[in-house]
């Protein structure tokens, strides 16, 4: 019985606890205002779950973006800066689906 209790106790916390949201086709503003899309990392996914006004970012996917064409790193307090890809036509790591949990 103490078992059982224990078990039920335990999924009750975990499912309160925590608010996921996937996104999808993640994209955020550069310096100059302009929309494009964010280079693959951890880092960069946490970024993005930071400026949705979420805690964390607890998984991503990628995609391959174009060679020769901008996208966006995080580089903290909400500050998103351009970097270029290269042009050496290879699959060049997007995100394009990010998880971001809500701790409250």
């Amino acid at each position: 019985m103490k078992k059982v209790l224990f078990a039920a106790i335990a999924l009750a916390s975990v499912s309160v606890s925590a608010n996921e949201v996937t996104f999808n086709n993640v994209k955020a503003y550069n310096e100059y205002g302009y929309q494009n899309q964010i280079w693959n990392g951890a880092f960069n996914a946490y970024g993005f779950c930071q400026s949705k006004g979420f805690a964390d970012a607890v998984e991503y996917t990628s995609e391959c973006g174009e060679d020769e064409s901008t996208y966006l790193d995080y580089k903290g307090n909400g500050r998103w800066e351009s970097r270029d890809s290269g042009s050496a036509n290879r699959c060049y790591p997007i995100l394009e689906t990010v998880t971001c949990r809500s701790y409250e």
